[in-house]
């Protein structure tokens, strides 16, 4: 072990040899006097191999320097899109998170701005966990906000606070708590785009008062200025009572000798930074010192001395026992009352202090605070390096370095033109053109490393040239060489190297680790599912995670927003809980929006034969509900004609997108006669691209089947067979369309996460719910408490013990757990074919408890069938999505007539979920091990 204590990796492992010529010249020699050492010993300058190898090192000093430019001028591009801002991840970006202690709520809260009257309505505030008991019947775990009975036992809700809130001095009454542009409801629409999973806001109070009176005589410096000194007086006092929280700009909070990590740890703010320190020590005061009082006073400039002072209580109930110490009540601020007086003296002459003056003087410094709070919202950025723009990849050829004597630059052959030394010429300009181009790689390489590398790059391809230029007779030395196009040019020379899907996918894991994540389990485990393909699918899977980075790192303990309310909100949306998004791009789910997974884009077709039996058979449509892909004969029982949809779509998505547009140049639209002809014949092999079969009708229109890998290649789907293509052109089109879409596209995956907090009866009569005061979003969001005045009754209102979650498993007496708090139930589809396999669904699995917060515990339920055409009766998984649909939006628009009955259906549906299995073989543990049983299932051994 002591061995390897200080093995490290070195950070700085460049030598800077590239730029060294006679470094490259000598080593060059070296290496050349060992390979033919015996039969080369001049190795002087006037030696052309020697020449050769100098003008090589030359172009590799001129490549090394580049390569030492500044990384900002390396990444700098005159296109704005590829340009250094775009490659990054800004850290206003990527460090900032969502509020997750009580500290970032309320910096989320004290940074909100008021459009009309005072810019910033909230001084301070405090979030207090709420205490709220629910009682158990131990006989059958019912609960109830009442003991109820005969054994009853009872638990603390967790994760519901009320928060304090001390507003502004100057702030109206009527701003607090009435409007859509309320305080309150700022608050609110803060809170909850932000809130945390398995957390909940139940009220917001305004902090109560307790009245504290300072007296004192104060002795001025002669120079001093009495109503400013006054002022700062007042306000020095009153900032103690109830520490204020300040806003500071970038600069400020490093000159604090703050990191940028903590500077922007917790929720980016609109108004600037607040320190995080300074937040914690304004909490609400429990006592006030008059030595503290003393202290703040005296750090006053002006203030020569402090002849009398005393503090005392406002309210004559409150009882002082201590003249230097003021007890103040939970949950009171302390505040200066009417009695407090100041009077101030210069010597032995009292002083008559201008009250006019001091308002001004209190307005001037508050205007003050304002610009150094502007300057805190404006200057919150950690500027990108703005570097220069050069043309890296300018490439130089070679050969017009050489001398004139050698006949290969633009002067040519000087002097004695003749067959020999031509054709001379010509020799060494053909073998020096390999290692020019080569170079002129390398150059392009350099150019290209910020759009191989950037977070947002869209190459694709990783292999990159450029044509070689200024070579006098270059026609005479190459043949079919593109000199116009790049792209086609690199394809045609690196086409065969470039296996840019497994390169992709390298750089991306690069990147991708670059933020402690990983790839690596999830990418074995789709190659034992997808096979060839899974690269390609990995590799999008990839790119999407590292788009969407900046919302699945910061939004991933996140709750759903249920005050959303308009349709687009509650379903077919992306208003889900951010820890949802993260799982879904970490299991690779192609579309994670809350929809009906039930209605699948594929349908299992039941048929009633003559004989009484019922047959099975598949399609799949596609967004525009045309049937992209169908079964080809009947199936006996629903299995077999699930598995032969899933063998079909594998056998589709194995071909190789780069190898099937080759295949598909074969089809010649020009000669289509021939074309046909061929298929038909099945020539050349062409009617099969990869496991895609071509088919050609009587009247010469073209069909497809997918057939299997067999010897037999048995037909085991059918594409459009009843709606055949009509030309060529539409073929080609036809199959690159179905092989991206199910690629790409297919989906029946899905996520459901019900957080279980937000399923408790809020009240305890539904018809008695209303609002705090005048609170409300819309008049669709209200925070519930029991009216005095009871609203009409509904019909047939629910009864608050049927709207509750069971609180026992098996032993009520015993095991009485509590079903609310930090609980989830995460939902998903169990017929999708990745759904259906137990190591995926292992892995799923880990991936969830993985990515939830510690503190919450989820129930993982995998159910549900798909809805064939002729269904009617409601399945798990259907009847869950109706039921959380409606609690959806019946929460969301404060339905409360039928929230009670929603709540209800939902923890129904939710109750009778049942994980669903793909059937299997169940085998003796004696059995012989056989590799091709699908599905066994051995006894002892086999986890279900």
């Amino acid at each position: 072990m002591s061995e390897n204590k200080h093995i490290s990796i070195p950070k700085n492992i460049e030598t800077e040899d590239q730029n060294d010529f006679h470094f490259l010249r000598k080593t060059g020699i070296e290496y050349i006097e060992k390979l033919g050492g015996k039969l080369w010993t001049d190795y002087n300058s006037h030696d052309p191999g020697i020449t050769t190898l100098e003008v090589l090192s030359y172009a590799i000093t001129d490549l090394g320097m580049r390569m030492n430019l500044n990384m900002e001028d390396i990444l700098a591009s005159e296109d704005e899109e590829k340009n250094i801002h775009s490659q990054f991840l800004k850290a206003t970006e990527i460090l900032p998170s969502r509020p997750l202690t009580e500290l970032d709520y309320r910096k989320l809260f004290i940074d909100i701005n008021m459009i009309s009257g005072p810019k910033r309505p909230i001084r301070n505030c405090w979030l207090v966990p709420k205490t709220e008991k629910l009682y158990v019947d131990c006989e059958n775990g019912n609960l109830d906000f009442v003991p109820i009975g005969e054994k009853t036992k009872d638990f603390n809700v967790k994760g519901l606070y009320d928060l304090y809130v001390d507003y502004a001095e100057d702030i109206d009454t009527s701003d607090i708590g009435c409007g859509d542009s309320s305080v309150k409801a700022m608050i609110l629409e803060r809170y909850h785009a932000n809130r945390s999973l398995c957390e909940d806001l139940a009220e917001i109070k305004q902090v109560e008062t307790q009245k504290v009176a300072v007296c004192a005589r104060i002795g001025l410096a002669n120079k001093a200025d009495e109503e400013l000194v006054h002022a700062k007086v007042t306000r020095a006092i009153n900032n103690y009572l109830s520490p204020e929280v300040h806003f500071y700009s970038l600069q400020q909070m490093l000159d604090k000798g703050l990191s940028t990590d903590q500077i922007f740890e917790g929720p980016l703010l609109d108004n600037g930074f607040i320190d995080t320190e300074e937040l914690k020590n304004s909490q609400l005061r429990k006592e006030v010192r008059l030595s503290d009082i003393i202290s703040e006073i005296m750090k006053i400039d002006g203030i020569k001395e402090i002849h009398e002072i005393s503090i005392a209580g406002c309210d004559s109930v409150v009882k002082q026992n201590n003249d230097w110490l003021i007890c103040i009540e939970k949950g009171r601020k302390p505040e200066l009352c009417e009695l407090s007086s100041f009077s101030y003296s210069k010597g032995a002459l009292p002083l008559n202090i201008n009250e006019q003056k001091v308002q001004d003087y209190l307005e001037t410094l508050k205007r003050e605070e304002e610009v150094l709070r502007d300057d805190a919202r404006q200057n919150k950025e950690l500027p990108v390096p703005q570097g220069t723009s050069y043309d890296i990849a300018n490439y130089a050829t070679i050969l017009n370095e050489f001398p004139d004597t050698y006949g290969v630059g633009m002067s040519g052959i000087i002097g004695n033109h003749n067959p020999e030394r031509e054709a001379l010429a010509k020799q060494l300009k053909g073998y020096l053109l390999f290692f020019d181009q080569i170079l002129a790689s390398y150059f392009k390489h350099l150019e290209k490393v910020k759009e191989v590398l950037s977070v947002n790059g869209g190459v694709t391809r990783t292999y990159f040239t450029q044509a070689l230029k200024n070579i006098k007779g270059f026609d005479e030395l190459v043949s079919d060489y593109d000199i116009e196009n790049d792209d086609q040019l690199t394809d045609s020379l690196y086409e065969e190297l470039d296996n840019s899907v497994e390169r992709r996918n390298e750089v991306l894991d690069h990147l991708i680790s670059r933020f402690a994540e990983t790839f690596s389990d999830y990418t074995f485990l789709m190659k034992s599912l997808y096979g060839n393909s899974a690269d390609e699918i990995v590799l999008s899977n990839k790119e999407n995670f590292l788009k969407e980075y900046t919302s699945l790192s910061k939004d991933r303990g996140t709750g759903y927003n249920y005050t959303l309310f308009s349709d687009s909100d509650i379903w077919n949306t992306n208003n889900i809980s951010g820890v949802q998004k993260r799982i879904a791009r970490l299991l690779g789910l192609k579309d994670y929006t809350q929809r009906s997974l039930s209605q699948s884009p594929v349908t299992i077709i039941k048929t009633k034969n003559d004989d009484g039996k019922y047959t099975y058979t598949w399609k799949i449509k596609d967004a525009e509900n045309n049937i992209v892909l169908s079964s080809v004969k009947p199936y006996k029982i629903e299995y077999a004609a699930t598995k032969n949809l899933n063998e079909a779509i594998y056998q589709t998505i194995q071909i190789d997108l780069e190898d099937l547009n080759n295949a598909l140049e074969k089809l010649d639209e020009k000669n289509p006669e021939k074309t046909i002809d061929e298929l038909k014949k099945c020539e050349k092999n062409f009617c099969l691209i990869g496991n895609i079969k071509i088919r050609v009708s009587l009247n010469d229109n073209f069909y497809l089947e997918i057939v299997d890998d067999s010897v037999e290649q048995n037909v085991i789907a059918a594409h459009k067979k009843t709606n055949p293509y009509s030309t060529l052109e539409e073929l080609k089109k036809g199959i690159v369309r179905l092989v991206k879409y199910l690629k790409y596209e297919f989906t029946e995956e899905g996520i459901f996460l019900v957080e279980h907090l937000l399923l408790k009866p809020t009240t305890k009569d539904y018809k008695l719910m209303g609002g705090i005061g005048c609170m409300s979003i819309g008049e669709t969001f209200r925070i519930a408490y029991d009216l005095e005045e009871e609203p009409p009754i509904q019909k047939d209102p629910v009864k608050v013990s049927e709207t509750f979650m069971t609180s026992c498993e098996d032993d009520c007496e015993i095991d009485v757990y509590d079903p609310y708090s930090y609980r989830i139930s995460v939902v998903l589809p169990g017929f999708a074919y990745r759904f259906q396999d137990p190591d995926f669904r292992r892995y799923a699995e880990t991936v969830i408890r993985q990515e939830i917060p510690a503190h919450v515990l989820a129930k993982i339920c995998w159910v549900g069938d798909r809805m064939s055409e002729t269904e009617t009766a409601q399945e798990d998984l259907e009847r869950f999505e109706v039921a959380l649909k409606k609690y959806l939006s019946d929460k969301a628009k404060n339905n409360t007539a039928s929230l009670g009955n929603s709540i209800r259906d939902l923890v129904d549906a939710l109750t009778f979920l049942n994980n669903i299995y793909r059937p299997g073989k169940l085998l003796d543990c004696a059995a012989e091990d056989d590799e091709n049983s699908d599905g066994k299932i051995i006894l002892g051994q086999s986890n279900i």
